[in-house]
């Protein structure tokens, strides 16, 4: 069940809140959008693995865990499009949105790993 609403929460957080300000800012290291956007996947992360029963500490843990991870894969996407020059015409885009997503994945699988 926790990986289900792990899934849930990932499209929840990655496509319908988050917002163009959130997007420009995630190449930029230590910039509000991406940082807002990684607590946002924290912040929903705790929620779902408080609401299966896993302790409030141990929620948080994960959620920050989510959070990091998050960032910084984030920002590696980020920098590699604009490294590239890469538009959503180019297929390396879409190469490194869908590594991105897998890698987002592997995170869900670690933290219910980790619980």
């Amino acid at each position: 069940m926790e990986l289900f609403l792990l899934l849930t929460k990932h499209i929840i957080a990655d496509y319908f809140l988050q917002f163009g300000w959130m997007i420009k800012d995630k190449g930029t290291y230590g910039a509000w959008g991406g940082i807002a956007h990684a607590k946002l996947h924290g912040l929903l992360t705790f929620v779902v693995l408080a609401a299966c029963g896993i302790s409030p500490l141990w929620a948080l843990l994960m959620g920050a865990l989510d959070s990091l991870l998050h960032y910084h894969i984030d920002y590696m996407k980020s920098n590699f499009w604009k490294e590239k020059k890469l538009t959503a015409a180019d297929q390396k885009y879409w190469m490194a949105h869908g590594a991105d997503q897998y890698l987002h994945m592997l995170t869900y699988y670690l933290i219910i790993g980790l619980i």
